[in-house]
């Protein structure tokens, strides 16, 4: 599976690339740290468009929502994982709305590749925390197991 990671944070971006590759769950095709340069570099080429974007939800410049509005807006198939160190229901609310495959607490970062693998294969991002297909989102803060599915997003 080709991944893409974003997130202003570049620790959090070589955390997860060490994780992914180490592991044997992904290769990681690029990372950006702002929303602007995730549309560019996902648009540069055919080749440069990941299986499953990862993206932080909240970032300075144009955050991850807006990065990913408008990228679903040209390419409604792409596959969307949303990161965030926000349990707060009104972002993931925001972000399952836009048709994100799921999303990932960043504290789990290490639990990555189950909601990775359901994003790649059309699904939820369930996985780390037993969420499923078809899981919501629960309210208040920090409930969460640590993915969780959009049931939107089952096209």
């Amino acid at each position: 599976m080709r991944i893409a990671i974003v997130d202003d944070d570049p620790i959090v971006c070589q955390s997860l690339e060490t994780i992914l590759t180490a592991t044997g769950t992904a290769e990681v095709l690029w990372m950006a740290n702002d929303g602007d340069a995730a549309v560019r570099r996902y648009f540069e080429t055919p080749a440069s468009r990941p299986d499953v974007l990862l993206i932080d939800i909240q970032m300075p410049g144009t955050s991850g929502l807006d990065a990913a509005r408008e990228i679903l807006a040209t390419d409604p198939a792409a596959r969307i994982l949303f990161l965030t160190t926000f349990a707060d229901q009104s972002y993931i609310a925001q972000a399952m709305g836009l048709g994100a495959k799921g999303y990932l607490i960043k504290q789990d970062v290490a639990a990555v590749g189950p909601p990775l693998q359901a994003g790649m294969a059309g699904q939820g991002g369930g996985g780390a925390g037993g969420a499923g297909e078809g899981a919501r989102p629960q309210p208040g803060p920090s409930r969460s197991p640590r993915a969780r599915s959009n049931p939107r997003s089952h096209r």
